[in-house]
């Protein structure tokens, strides 16, 4: 066999190496690449949660009541005046406290203002509204009802504010029983108390432990008697109703150099009530009928 004749070895010989070349690169870069190694994990350390950006919509969301009160705030200032006096048993009062309240709802707004020399007082910058007003002068003098009425701001307003003596010995009693009959044993509960007007202008009554007290009475034969009052300012004493008899008594309460006496309302010694008893007796040879009888048509 023969083969053709080259008539150019010498690029023959180019042509294979570039051809070896080509295929030695395209080898190398198209064979499989190394796996890369990953470290272990870190047990230390902590995953984050990734961050949103997406708004959440609450329009439909329940909230639990909460306990407590509502406050409003109140205007404590305007431009209402208001103005006037405080007489007393001996006329004009001075020292007197005015206390103005402003009633909102539930709220209160307090204000006071003392009288003069010569019993007057005033008070200016008051906002409008429903108002109630009073006057005392502790321990003895207090108004008995408040004034109460609208107040405008556009115009003054003047009061007479009248007050009334609260002091002195009160004596107060109670019989048990209400209606004795003769043979029983009655109990007369006398309490002893003070009239006093507190520093928050209420009248009002204070028991007096250890008040000496007496009763005189007659009807009724006494059994026991307290010389003086126990911590609740009572005291109590026995009698026992020995016959029929209208009763009368009367308290006795040392003032100084003084007594003063104060008449109780005590029952009557009434007689013990009798039992009656009713027989009834029928003709001889007439026996009462057993109960009632009916009588059927044939």
């Amino acid at each position: 066999m023969r083969f053709p004749q080259v008539r150019h070895p010498g690029r023959l010989v180019a042509v294979v190496a570039g051809v070896a070349l080509v295929i030695a690169v395209f080898g190398s870069t198209c064979s499989a690449p190394e796996r890369a190694t990953l470290p272990p994990p870190d047990p230390t350390a902590t995953t984050q949660p990734a961050e949103t950006t997406t708004s959440v919509d609450h329009s439909r969301t329940v909230l639990q009541a909460v306990a407590g009160q509502t406050t409003t705030s109140l205007a404590e200032f305007g431009d209402a005046i208001l103005s006037g006096d405080v007489t007393g048993p001996s006329g004009p009062v001075p020292g007197a406290i005015v206390r103005i309240e402003r009633l909102v709802g539930d709220a209160v707004q307090v204000r006071e203002v003392r009288t003069g020399d010569d019993g007057t007082w005033v008070l200016e910058g008051l906002p409008g509204g429903r108002i109630r007003v009073r006057a005392f002068a502790p321990p003895t003098l207090a108004m008995l009802e408040p004034e109460v009425f609208f107040l405008t701001e556009s115009q003054p307003r003047e009061l007479r504010l009248v007050v009334r003596e609260h002091q002195g010995i009160l004596v107060l009693s109670d019989v048990t029983p209400p209606a004795p009959t003769v043979g029983d044993t009655v109990s007369l509960a006398v309490r002893v108390v003070e009239k006093v007007v507190g520093d928050d202008g209420v009248a009002r009554t204070r028991p007096l432990p250890g008040q000496p007290v007496q009763v005189r009475s007659a009807g009724w034969e006494l059994v026991d008697a307290p010389s003086a009052t126990d911590s609740d300012g009572v005291a109590v004493f026995t009698y026992r109703c020995e016959q029929t008899a209208s009763v009368t008594a009367t308290a006795v309460v040392p003032a100084g150099a003084e007594e003063r006496t104060f008449p109780l309302e005590v029952p009557s010694c009434a007689p013990r009530p009798t039992t009656t008893t009713t027989t009834t007796t029928e003709p001889d040879g007439v026996t009462p009928p057993s109960g009632p009888t009916t009588t059927e048509d044939d």
